[in-house]
């Protein structure tokens, strides 16, 4: 026994003359030790005996004990034993490290991996296997990997891998996409080295590979985010510039038919002052209406729009509507109301449902200048929910238009009147309620705008 092994056991070498061996230590596999079978074997003609895995020395009287990988030799003269060589090697502490690596790596989504040049075959951590839901394994070809990898990333991660082969050293790391089990996938950031080199070329690439998913989610959001302040800044942008001009435009006109009718010198038969006066209250309302829908936005934005619940005749409420909105109505366009004979009763908020149902309005009486515009409801056949409606026999709305029409300031026609918020908050109010609404429309044949309210509304 060499002297590091003696100062691993913590013993003189002295102590070990005249002493008999298999009274002073054992060579152990699990708890039962197996050095009295090794000297057997060897007694019996077996030449070479390898220690299984995990096999220690352990001193027979104390605790001291190391694990060990090495080998027995028996030599013999005249076909007797006639000595035995013991060929071991202390890895204590690189087994202590493995395991606190491996209890650390645990905890983690880092897998370590490395290249077998000659069988070309990648041996991972069997936790990538499982982590990604595949059986677990501890290897694959290069082609089977190959198959795993986004066909966007192959290319680049597949190249960079052929060069580290070929001797070309890249410490860089790659991200790259794995397909998983589920059929999503995944994104992973490898990087590799060398761990050696024989005549220039690496003995082998060993490297670690990790799920950075969650932070690529994190940044994906982060830049979506980015985007959209970016959008809703040139927006608010375009809203201000819009705002000034939809603000100015009313109050031109109340200010100049005010200042005709008190204007002392203007002379003025009644029927003028009427339509003078007409023209003022016309336009009052369209600014009344611009400033109520960006106080609406204000609310929305901070999230204070408030709702009062209450059972609520439908028929009553749209008669209400129709009665408001009949005196609207541009000269050659009908208004007319489609409901039950008999009311239905629904839980809402009447005063934002009144809301929603004026603005569809409203948005048909833009675009209608002949014809009429139908609106009414139905109790859905599913019996979940009422479908209101809005439908006229306008132009229509452009296909480029269908799918913006709900987003904030967007306007299908920047000559007509409005900021492009009534959609908007007509489509959060029933969102509100817990619906939505919806599209209907052939182009050259009107639009039908269809808000689905659910008879159990979520307040």
């Amino acid at each position: 026994m060499n002297t590091r092994a003696l100062e691993d056991l913590n013993w003189k070498r002295e102590e070990f003359i005249g002493k008999n061996l298999f009274e002073i230590l054992g060579v152990f596999y699990e708890v039962r030790n197996v050095l009295p079978e090794i000297i057997n074997q060897l007694n019996q003609g077996t030449k070479f005996i390898e220690l299984v895995p995990n096999a220690y020395i352990r001193v027979l009287n104390g605790c001291d004990k190391f694990y060990i990988n090495g080998q027995f030799l028996g030599l013999r003269e005249n076909g007797y034993l006639s000595k035995i060589i013991f060929l071991f090697r202390n890895y204590e502490r690189e087994l202590t490290q493995e395991y606190l690596l491996n209890l650390a790596l645990a905890k983690t989504k880092i897998f370590p991996w490395f290249f077998d040049l000659e069988r070309n075959k990648m041996n991972i951590d069997p936790r990538w296997f499982v982590h990604l839901g595949y059986p677990a394994s501890d290897y694959l070809s290069s082609a089977e990997f190959s198959d795993m990898v986004h066909p966007d990333d192959r290319e680049t991660l597949l190249g960079a891998l052929a060069g580290q082969v070929a001797g070309s050293l890249n410490k860089k790391p790659y991200t790259y996409r794995l397909h998983r089990a589920d059929g999503t996938w995944e994104w992973f950031e490898a990087q590799s080295v060398y761990l050696g080199e024989v005549n220039g070329m690496p003995y082998r690439i060993v490297g670690v590979c990790q799920s950075i998913h969650d932070h690529k989610m994190i940044e994906n959001n982060l830049m979506d985010a980015r985007d959209k302040a970016l959008v809703s800044d040139k927006l608010k942008s375009a809203f201000l510039a819009n705002m000034s001009h939809e603000i100015r435009t009313p109050l031109n006109a109340i200010v100049g038919f005010s200042n005709l009718l008190t204007d002392s010198d203007a002379e003025l038969d009644a029927e003028e002052k009427k339509e003078y006066a007409k023209l003022i209250n016309t336009n009052s309302e369209q600014l009344l209406l611009l400033i109520s829908d960006i106080l609406d936005l204000s609310k929305i934005e901070a999230n204070t729009m408030e709702f009062h619940y209450s059972e609520q005749s439908l028929n009553d409420l749209f008669t209400d509507i129709y009665h408001a909105q009949v005196l609207n109505m541009p000269p050659n366009v009908e208004l007319r109301m489609d409901v039950p004979e008999n009311s239905f009763y629904l839980r809402t908020d009447p005063m934002r449902l009144k809301q929603v149902i004026n603005n569809l309005i409203n948005n048909a009486i833009k675009f209608t200048v002949e014809g009429y515009i139908s609106f009414g409801y139905r109790v859905a056949k599913n019996g979940k929910e009422v479908c209101l409606y809005v439908q006229d026999t306008g132009p229509g709305i452009p296909e480029e238009s269908r799918n913006k029409i709900f987003e904030r300031f967007y306007k299908a026609d920047s000559f007509k009147g409005g900021v492009g918020l009534g959609l908007s908050i007509s489509q959060t109010i029933m969102r509100y309620f817990g619906g939505n609404i919806e599209l209907n429309f052939e182009l050259g044949q009107g639009t039908c705008f269809v808000a689905r309210h659910p008879l159990t509304c979520c307040a």
